[in-house]
């Protein structure tokens, strides 16, 4: 995956359904690792699933939900 330019993340960061190369740098984890983490979440219950109707993009709040959720956060 390329590195964005600094626009492309700022431009980027309020959007609501985003790509899993997207959720990524989010995320801020290496690739290899993340899309791993990814597909074990996939089989888990609760984990936003993507969505057809928004282009097999996956609602932004809701992973971040998810994740703070689960791993202790407060909920966004």
């Amino acid at each position: 995956m390329s590195t964005p330019t600094t626009e492309t993340l700022e431009r980027e960061q309020d959007k609501l359904w985003v790509t899993d190369a997207e959720l990524i740098r989010r995320i801020g984890v290496p690739e290899k690792k993340a899309r791993e983490a990814i597909r074990m979440l996939e089989r888990m219950a609760g984990f936003p699933k993507k969505e057809k109707l928004w282009g097999d993009r996956r609602y932004w709040p809701a992973v971040k939900g998810y994740m703070n959720q689960k791993y202790g956060g407060r909920r966004a």
